[in-house]
């Protein structure tokens, strides 16, 4: 039996900046003009600082509305990084704008809560609780710092 979650928060919409019509369930960030996004597909780091603001839930084409869920339950796809993804672990985001478990230093937020299937190898699109405005960029601005 398929579990189907919803807290009763819609999606923000936004343009999207470039083609994203292979990355629906992944992770976008805000482009550089204003009202759009784009893909997640690199990490942060100290030169480079690129957040995650929540999960497309449709595939449009640059300049198409592109719907993103920045709070509540979600579809999303994970993958297996340094840890299984299992039931209740804390999510991170990996560089192809997956999620993976945040069991590694390397993880500095945490975007939500896997809620399954668990993935102990490869990838699979599963379901998360997501709340990317719990997530503050300078906390890990200053992490960053202190490790490089």
């Amino acid at each position: 039996m398929a579990n189907y979650f919803s807290a009763g928060i819609a999606a923000v919409p936004f343009l999207a900046d470039e083609d994203l019509t292979s990355w629906q369930y992944r992770l976008v960030m805000a482009a550089s003009t204003v009202g759009k996004v784009q893909k997640l597909d690199v990490l942060p780091t100290a030169t480079c600082p690129r957040y995650a603001m929540g999960v497309l839930q449709n595939d449009p084409s640059a300049g198409q509305e592109a719907s993103v869920k920045m709070i509540g339950f979600t579809k999303v796809i994970g993958v297996v990084g340094g840890c299984d993804l299992r039931q209740g672990a804390p999510i991170s985001a990996s560089n192809n704008g997956s999620v993976v478990a945040a069991c590694e230093t390397v993880n500095i937020f945490t975007y939500g809560v896997w809620l399954g299937p668990n993935v102990t190898s490869g990838s699979a699109y599963g379901n998360a609780l997501v709340n990317f405005s719990l997530a503050h960029p300078g906390s890990a601005l200053n992490y960053l710092n202190t490790v490089n």
